[in-house]
């Protein structure tokens, strides 16, 4: 998964309404460690993107049921998910490249998806 930098808050959300508690994933994207051309700073979180987590990713998020206390913020959420794209590698379409406006997952290697999305590393460190 690749997200801009300035989308982080809501990409965290989003991942932390799929979990099963508010520890599973809210660093998923505490490292920014990717940069476009452009200068524009990138997170890239990586995890098996199996067939029921792409479906969960692309559905409308919900408040989880162990969210007793609202860690969720349910309005990020949603606006998280509606920045996602997902890339099809079977599709013969190019890797979408990564942008500001989105939130990109491309299944595969992250660090080779990430290249090829047009970033290259600039903080060492998970992904």
């Amino acid at each position: 998964m690749i997200c801009p930098a300035a989308h982080v808050g809501d990409a965290t959300a989003r991942v932390m309404a799929l979990g099963a508690s508010a520890a599973e994933w809210q660093d998923t994207f505490a490292t920014v460690g990717w940069q476009a051309s452009d200068g524009a700073l990138y997170s890239v979180a990586s995890w098996d993107a199996d067939d029921e987590f792409l479906a969960a990713v692309q559905s409308t998020p919900v408040r989880p049921d162990w969210d007793v206390d609202t860690a969720v913020n349910i309005a990020a959420a949603i606006r998280a998910q509606a920045r996602v794209v997902v890339y099809d590698p079977a599709s013969g379409d190019p890797v979408p490249q990564a942008s500001s406006s989105t939130i990109l997952i491309l299944p595969g290697d992250p660090e080779a998806m990430a290249a090829a999305a047009g970033l290259v590393r600039v903080v060492e460190g998970d992904t």
